[in-house]
């Protein structure tokens, strides 16, 4: 086990330690990870109200203490074969589980619906206990609030229902760095603190306004520059709460086609064209009465602007991303650094960072994109007003290779580009990125805790163990551990942090607290400041020797003394026995 997780100083006799824990993994990628809903039946359930019910499964699901993916599950309803469809608004009394939503057979899982009148338009599907691997779940319920529909009978005759599904992942709650720190420049137009020497990166606190300028300590970026002497005000989604994001950077086939079938033609009118979205999604029959049918379901769907990724996302309850929103979901909560830039999502995000995809989010580069607020579609085509209309407030992230001047070294997590640097917007690519978006529910529990678990600022004092410390492998002695490590929080490098399932075959990410983890614990015998670890690791893995042991399998620890004089120590068991080197 390779080591790297600091905690907090620890107050003993003048000296203070710190301790490291993380470990070396392989990279993600991505794929269609086969979502489906099937089997919705309507129900009647008392005079305002029915109860839905379905079936939901998709593979490649994972839950890791906060870290976890979901379906965010919403519906449409038409009240007789001659009406337009409608959204479908649920009703709950409580976030997580509300009575009524019940988890049927299969996977154990839990609910999450928005509340209020507003808001109410989908739910979070996920699952309930730590795991990885494919969700089935049968015979689950929402319910509907069937009042907010025309034309609905309590008997629910001639009703039918359509159930759709997004994958997201989760985003946790906390503080995140912008930038890469990366002083060569390198990356095009990135984001930076202002300061006497060289370009660190700036480290957001909170959800509050971030101000913006040339000044010492303010948000800068080497070109897109926000506001001189101004701020992205605190409506602006900066990333800080907690939020869920699309796990793919493209909406299906088969959910555009759904989305086509259940607007106006009128509305679908520019939403769809022969030889862009035409080519994989086919139109047949005469208007007003078009059928949409995707050729491949669950591939990509192509040739999709700003503009189609966002009356979609509005229509599926969902809302646009913003540039810091994605250097969050990439980096996490840790400190990026340069050699790091091109990694995979911390978060479980797929296709970060690969070949020929840029992708489209608002920037804080444009008066227009600082003043979205982050409303969330209310399930129709129509834009909210503070969304931009088109890609006039767009950034292009992520590598490009396809420009001479612009390639990867360029762009990748933190390099940034305009409208005019990629031909945009539905002209030159097919399958340009954009990730639909979606706040953390408002009484989730989840949604409140922060991710900055290991403060440096904190102090706390070492206990006196009750006897002499042992090295005998018994841990009687040791009390409550300092520190747990058992979620993807933790694990080190960076770009190995967080893969949840490794999709291109190269090499196997992190499989959860059995692959990897450990608790860790600090005493004092009156003599000595004693350490002691409990790793649990699948498969021991240590060919070097003396300073070369953290290479492998290892357990490492920082000591720093009040006079600043550091050490460095390694512990591993390698072929040559047990070995300790400073």
């Amino acid at each position: 086990m390779n080591v790297k997780m600091r905690t907090q100083p620890i107050d003993t006799r003048g000296v203070a330690l710190a301790l490291a824990c993380g470990l070396l993994l392989g990279a993600g990628g991505a794929r269609a990870d086969e979502l489906r809903i099937e089997n919705v039946k309507v129900a009647p359930r008392d005079a305002a109200t029915a109860t839905v019910t379905f079936d939901v499964a998709w593979s490649n699901s994972w839950r890791h203490g906060d870290y976890h993916d979901a379906a965010w599950v919403f519906f449409k309803v038409q009240a007789d074969k001659e009406s337009d469809w409608q959204h479908v608004h649920l009703v709950a009394d409580k976030v997580v589980n509300p009575t009524g939503y019940e988890h049927g057979k299969g996977t154990p899982i839990e609910s999450a619906v928005p509340l209020g009148d507003e808001e109410a338009v989908g739910m979070f599907v996920r699952r309930a206990e730590e795991g990885k691997s494919g969700v089935e779940a049968r015979g689950v319920t929402a319910v509907w609030d069937f009042t907010a529909n025309d034309g609905v009978r309590q008997d629910m005759k001639d009703v039918r229902m359509q159930a759709f599904a997004v994958e997201m992942a989760y985003v946790p709650r906390g503080p995140f760095y912008l930038g890469s720190g990366n002083d060569t420049g390198k990356q095009r137009n990135a984001f930076h603190m202002v300061a006497g020497d060289g370009l660190p990166p700036y480290l957001v606190t909170s959800a509050g306004a971030i101000p913006t300028g040339r000044q010492k300590g303010k948000l800068w970026a080497r070109g897109i520059t926000p506001e001189d002497d101004g701020e992205i005000p605190a409506s602006f989604p900066n990333g800080y709460a907690a939020f869920y994001c699309m796990k793919f950077y493209y909406f299906t086939q088969a959910q555009y086609a759904g989305f086509l079938n259940t607007i106006t033609a009128e509305q679908a009118k520019n939403r769809w064209y022969t030889d862009y979205q035409g080519v994989a999604v086919k139109r047949s029959g005469e208007f007003p009465n078009y059928d949409y049918a995707a050729s491949g379901p669950t591939g990509k769907c192509p040739w999709l602007s700003w503009t189609d990724n966002a009356t979609i996302a509005a229509w599926a309850g969902l809302r646009p991303m913003t540039e810091l929103e994605f250097e969050k979901s990439v980096h996490g909560p840790q400190k990026p650094n340069p050699a790091w830039d091109a990694a995979p999502s911390f978060c479980g995000l797929t296709d970060i960072n690969t070949g020929g995809i840029y992708e489209r989010m608002i920037s804080v580069g444009k008066e227009e994109g600082r003043k979205f607020a982050g409303t969330h579609g209310r399930g129709t085509p129509v834009l909210p007003a503070d969304w931009p209309a088109d890609s006039g407030c767009a950034v292009y992230r992520g590598q490009y290779p396809w420009l001479r001047y612009y390639g990867p070294p360029h762009t990748q997590t933190t390099g940034r580009l305009n409208a005019l640097s990629v031909h945009s917007d539905r002209r030159f690519h097919p399958f340009a990125g954009w990730r639909g978006v979606r706040s953390a529910p408002d009484g989730d529990p989840i949604a409140q805790q922060a991710t900055d678990r290991f403060n440096a600022a904190t102090v706390r004092s070492v206990a006196r163990l009750a006897r002499p410390a042992r090295a005998d492998g018994v841990l009687e002695e040791w009390g409550e551990p300092l520190a747990t490590i058992s979620d993807p929080t933790n694990l080190f490098p960076i770009q190995y942090r967080f893969a949840p399932f490794d999709y291109y075959g190269i090499r196997q990410p992190w499989q959860g607290p059995g692959d990897l983890s450990a608790k860790v614990f600090l005493g004092c015998d009156g003599k000595a400041l004693c350490v002691a670890a409990e790793v649990t690791d699948d498969r021991h893995f240590n060919t070097q020797t003396t300073d070369g042991i953290w290479k492998g399998d290892s357990l490492k620890m920082g000591l720093i003394t009040a006079d600043d004089v550091r050490w460095d120590m390694g512990l591993a068991l390698t072929k040559s026995g047990i070995v300790f080197h400073q």
